[in-house]
């Protein structure tokens, strides 16, 4: 059964509500449209919303009998966005309330599923459906491409900080497997990270992260998320362990090395170890070659070792509306003495990347390329990795929970292992607030190809 996820961008959810939160001069409420593009696999839809488009006031009628009608005018406009601009169209309204997962109404469901299939007679290819919105969350029914039977039971993303992932479709694995003695001990051993909120340990068990690179950096991301209680994780390295590696590798011994064992199973290993029931997806090649499993993550933890593939992992981040993690150190030289630099960045959909933050630029991408293959094995140490993840399950932690109050959409945090500093890029304040140019909402999705 192929699942489906919608992913809504925070900035539109909020768009949303409030101008569906504005009074009409005769209706009782207001309707919008969200455009939508899609994501497709074998066994997953993404379908995600890339923009918000109100009604406007001359486009209702009066009647008393419903919340609110429009004319025709409205819908030919809905309908002349999806041939013109080739997405799918979601219609949207709210029933005021503050939070929780709203219910549709008699009227709702006797009215709306017409107009949805008039949106799909010039819609085929992408998903036309129509939702009702709270604070917090959404009821969507919803026609993916080229099926014509709605679907109701969808797992909802708001995409932002906070972060919402849906409670309808949990990736919590069956128990039965466990003991009286080992439910005590599931009840206790989060007790002291209640401070999070309520429902951590619930979005802690939902949320399915991926890490990208289980190497020194990936290491460390992959035992903290297992003592926190992350129990869906897709893992990617197609490195085995070699004895470079063991001076910064947690978990990895000399009998590793000696069996050559790959870095993903070493993390499968220790999170096994500390989470029995968790739910590992362990591709043991490239990225590249996980994109599928990649694509049903929430979050995206990558520690690589080149700006190219850096670039590369945040750019298929950005079409599948993914928040990405970055992670990286070095080690240069500084005078007479070394100096250790890393940083952490934070990659929104629709916020700055790390182009916008000056981070990779096409001049440090050539020169790059240009010395592929020359640089050797790089310097790396233990404890600056340690402090760097650190950093990074931090903020995936407060992204979801929002327990540190600050909703940070975009943060790069430079590191500097002299003083064990992590200090703000002042970069950043430039571009914060700006949109991103470089990967644009509507850029989401599968390419669309058309014949020239």
């Amino acid at each position: 059964m192929t699942k489906t996820i919608i992913k809504i961008p925070r900035s539109l959810f909020a768009a949303a509500l409030e101008d569906l939160a504005r009074p009409h001069r005769f209706a009782y409420e207001r309707v919008g449209f969200f455009s939508t593009k899609c994501s497709t696999t074998k066994n997953l839809t993404l379908v995600h919303c890339i923009e918000y488009h109100p009604v406007a006031d001359v486009h209702y009628i009066r009647d008393r009998s419903v919340g609110a009608r429009i004319n025709s005018a409205a819908i030919t406009e809905a309908m002349a966005r999806c041939t013109n601009s080739g997405v799918g169209q979601i219609h949207v309204h709210t029933h005021g309330e503050s939070s929780g997962l709203p219910n549709p109404s008699t009227v709702d469901r006797t009215e709306l599923p017409g107009l949805i299939r008039s949106l799909r007679n010039v819609s085929e290819t992408n998903s036309c459906g129509w939702a009702i919105l709270s604070a917090d969350n959404a009821w969507l029914s919803v026609v993916l491409p080229r099926n014509n039977v709605p679907i109701e039971r969808i797992a909802v993303s708001i995409i932002g900080s906070r972060m919402v992932v849906s409670k309808r479709i949990p990736c919590r694995p069956k128990r039965f497997w466990l003991t009286q003695q080992s439910f005590f001990l599931l009840a206790e051993r989060f007790k002291r990270q209640s401070f999070l909120g309520p429902e951590s340990s619930r979005i802690f068990s939902t949320c399915t992260i991926g890490l990208v690179g289980l190497g020194g950096s990936g290491s460390h991301a992959n035992q903290q998320l297992a003592h926190l209680g992350f129990e869906c994780v897709v893992m990617s390295d197609g490195d085995r362990v070699t004895a470079t590696n063991l001076n910064r590798t947690v978990n990895a011994t000399t009998a590793d090395v000696r069996r050559k064992r790959s870095k993903t199973d070493l993390a499968e290993r220790y999170y096994r170890r500390v989470l029995k029931g968790a739910r590992i997806v362990n591709r043991r090649t490239r990225w590249e070659n996980a994109m599928e499993e990649l694509m049903a993550c929430n979050i995206i933890v990558g520690s690589l070792d080149t700006f190219a593939a850096r670039s590369d992992l945040e750019a298929f981040c950005r079409r599948h509306l993914i928040p990405y993690v970055d992670v990286g150190m070095d080690v240069i030289q500084s005078g007479a003495f070394h100096e250790i630099v890393g940083q952490v960045i934070l990659s929104m959909p629709g916020k700055p990347c790390m182009r916008c933050m000056g981070f990779l630029t096409d001049k440090l991408l050539s020169r790059e390329a240009q010395s592929y293959g020359v640089a050797g094995g790089r310097p790396q140490v233990i404890w600056s990795n340690g402090v760097l993840c650190s950093a990074a399950v931090g903020i995936v932690v407060d992204l979801l929970t929002g327990w540190s109050g600050r909703n940070q959409e975009s943060l790069y945090l430079n590191f500097r292992g002299s003083d064990l500093s992590l200090t703000q890029d002042p970069r950043l304040e430039h571009v914060i607030k700006n949109n991103c140019p470089h990967y644009p909402l509507t850029d989401a999705g599968d390419p669309a190809w058309s014949r020239l």
